[in-house]
C-alpha cells in the first residue's frame, strides 16, 4: 500500500482516469442515522462499519446504456438480499454532480466478501470502509 489508501491486484482493471474519477468522486452513504459523504482516503470515524461500496453500473471501462446499467443493478440488490446481506443505499458521483452511479453499501464481513461481490459483477474496484477510512481497492 505504500502510504496510500490503494490496495491493488497486478490482475485488476485499471486506468489512469478510472483511477482519478475514483479519487474524486463523492460517495454518498444513506445510513440509519442519515446521510453521509465520503471521500477516498479521508477518515470518518464512527460510522457503522465495516462496509463495501458497491455497484453493478458501469462494469470495468464498459459504458453500456441507463436501461443495462439499471437491471444489472437489479441484479446486484437481487444478489445482496438473497445473500441476507444488510445494505444501504449509496451513490458515487462526480463532484459536480454530472455523473452518478447508484451504488450499494453492502455490510460484509471481510473486504474478501466485498471483492467477491463486486466481481461477480465485473467491477475493477470498491470502495471499503473499515469503520474507520473510506480506501479504494481494485479487484
Amino acid at each position: 500500500m505504500g502510504g496510500d489508501s490503494t490496495r491493488e491486484r497486478s490482475d485488476s482493471i485499471r486506468d489512469a482516469d478510472l483511477e482519478a474519477a475514483y479519487r474524486a468522486a463523492l460517495y454518498v452513504v444513506e445510513l440509519p442515522s442519515g446521510r453521509v459523504v465520503l471521500r477516498i482516503g479521508e477518515r470518518a470515524a464512527g460510522l457503522p462499519g465495516p462496509f463495501a461500496i458497491v455497484t453493478a453500473w458501469n462494469p470495468g471501462l464498459e459504458r453500456p446504456p441507463r436501461e443495462v446499467n439499471e437491471a444489472r443493478n437489479r441484479a446486484l440488490l437481487a444478489e445482496v438480499e438473497r445473500r441476507g446481506l444488510v445494505w444501504a443505499t449509496a451513490e458515487g458521483r462526480s463532484p459536480d454532480g454530472s455523473h452518478r452511479e447508484p451504488s450499494l453499501a453492502v455490510f460484509v464481513d471481510s473486504l474478501e466478501d466485498g471483492l467477491a461481490l463486486a466481481r461477480k459483477f465485473g467491477q475493477a474496484a470498491i470502495c471499503w470502509f473499515d469503520g474507520e477510512k473510506l480506501e479504494l481497492v481494485w479487484c
